[in-house]
């Protein structure tokens, strides 16, 4: 249930960082804090929530599924950084959080 309420708001949040993106709508003008930053805190909390759900469920997880959690969380983790620690990307973070967090949220409704 917690893995359906998540996933419905990673779907709007992934919009909304990837209209943002392109220039079709700031929702920073009408929200006081930086979205792609709460999608990145977001994408990651989502990964650490489903990593203790299935460890919980499951009584352990693979070595898969920690790869697999980690590299979901990968582009929030390097946006934080990015923030505290500036880094030469060569590439812009949003989009990939934007998408990350979309089909996150697609996958977790089936």
């Amino acid at each position: 249930m917690l893995n359906k309420i998540l996933s419905f708001i990673a779907i709007p949040l992934g919009v909304l960082i990837a209209l943002k993106y392109f220039k079709i709508y700031d929702v920073n003008s009408s929200v006081p804090y930086n979205i792609t930053l709460i999608g990145a805190i977001f994408l990651i909390t989502m990964q650490v929530l489903a990593y203790i759900m299935v460890h919980t469920s499951n009584e352990g997880t693979t070595l898969m599924g920690k790869i697999i959690k980690t590299v979901l969380a990968i582009p929030g983790i390097i946006y934080i950084a990015n923030i505290f620690y500036p880094l030469s990307l060569s590439f812009n973070l949003e989009i990939i959080i934007a998408l990350f967090l979309f089909t996150e949220g697609i996958y977790g409704l089936h």
